[in-house]
């Protein structure tokens, strides 16, 4: 509901300073020139002649092309099905088609807008929430869907760094068995110990409306940082009622994803010939997802071409038939998501609108999640299960 801003209030906000606003602005902007500026300095000799770049274009294998294309769009259908079946384990139906538009367009978001990684999150929110997801689930998702991303990209660096140290590890098994041995089990009784401490967490019932007086203290004296302390524990809570079996689907849909772009990177170098060492080029992508955390520039773009760009030179490939390949991966992975993320949005509005004048947005799409011969437990977002049932109109 709203409501009218009195003369008063009117005149402290048009009072309030905006100056604070401004240094955070400034040092981006400066931190973009110094950037430019190292970026510059470092291509400046290794940036192709324009004609050895149209040259590689030419004369592109567009098999390959096309085969980066197709993996490239494997790997946004499976952060598509990841989300998906996180929806589900929580109660809530929604269309892979539906969860694709809200994917690409937040995507367009993040790619393009200067802190778009909190106004897609934003976006998504407010998008789940009009599909059917209550304000926790909504919430959990977004929150589980990230930690479950990371979490394989993690997995990918270990297993990386093991087939990088492979060599290392057998000739210290060689000159030291006792202790290799020692290292090895120690290991394996750590992964044993988690996959116990994880199932008997499983197993024991879930308390959301225990009492927190800690927590609650916490928000008495720093209302954001318990705020954020409050929505850590409920999404800890909401993840005791996904399945096993949702969460090896949802993680393994992530590894996918990271693995069907590390592919399109792959496809884009052969489409030029590329002589790159398969390891050497794994390396390189884990090192570029690096690069991408740096919130400078939306979407990495500057930055990641620059950084490919200088390893892929560094490993050996031609300067023209390096800049096509990232010229081919990026506009698969970034250039092109983002006026089609955009189209997506719009498609994405007209049908909310269409739903609205005919009734039918999906207030009532969530069934609270319960597990098999369980009673009907409370809700997901810690109270009796009342938001649950109640509408979804966004808040």
């Amino acid at each position: 509901m709203s409501t009218a801003a009195s003369p008063g209030a009117q005149t402290q906000r048009e009072q309030v300073p905006v100056r604070g606003h401004l240094w955070p602005t400034a040092l981006k902007l400066l931190a973009l020139v110094v950037i430019a500026v190292v970026v510059v300095a470092v291509l400046r000799t290794k940036f192709p002649n324009p004609a050895e770049f149209w040259n590689a274009l030419r004369q592109a294998q567009w098999g390959w092309v096309i085969a980066a294309f197709a993996l490239e769009g494997a790997s946004i259908g499976m952060m598509v099905r990841q989300q998906g079946r996180l929806l589900r384990a929580f109660g809530v139906r929604v269309s892979l088609g539906r969860i694709g538009l809200i994917t690409y367009s937040s995507t367009a978001i993040t790619m393009s807008v200067p802190g778009g990684g909190a106004v897609s999150a934003g976006y998504t929110y407010r998008k789940f929430r009009t599909s059917g997801a209550n304000a926790a689930t909504a919430t959990s998702v977004m929150v589980l869907s990230g930690v479950l991303s990371v979490l394989a990209l993690t997995l990918l660096y270990l297993v990386g760094l093991l087939i990088a140290s492979w060599t290392q590890l057998v000739a210290l098994g060689r000159e030291h068995p006792l202790v290799t041995t020692l290292i090895g089990l120690g290991v394996l009784a750590l992964i044993v110990g988690a996959i116990k401490l994880l199932g008997r967490r499983r197993r024991s019932p879930m308390q959301p409306s225990a009492p927190t007086p800690r927590l609650d203290a916490l928000e008495r004296k720093h209302p954001k940082l318990g705020a954020a302390g409050r929505q850590a524990l409920q999404t800890f809570y909401s993840a005791g009622a996904v399945r096993p079996a949702d969460w090896n689907i949802a993680l393994g849909q992530s590894l996918l994803n990271w693995l069907l772009d590390a592919a399109s990177l792959y496809a884009a170098t052969r489409a030029f010939a590329l002589d790159i060492d398969l390891w050497k080029l794994a390396l390189l992508y884990l090192g570029i997802q690096i690069v991408r955390q740096i919130p400078v520039s939306p979407g990495g773009i500057g930055l990641i071409e620059a950084s490919l760009l200088v390893g892929l030179v560094s490993a050996g490939a031609a300067q023209g038939p390096a800049a096509a390949a990232i010229v081919v991966y990026r506009l698969f992975s970034c250039w092109l998501l983002i006026p089609i993320g955009f189209a997506t949005m719009g498609a994405l509005e007209l049908i909310d609108r269409r739903r609205d004048r005919h009734g039918k947005r999906g207030k009532h799409n969530q069934q609270p999640y319960q597990r098999p011969g369980t009673t009907e437990r409370p809700g997901t977002d810690g109270t009796d299960g009342s938001n649950d049932r109640a509408g979804t109109a966004a808040p």
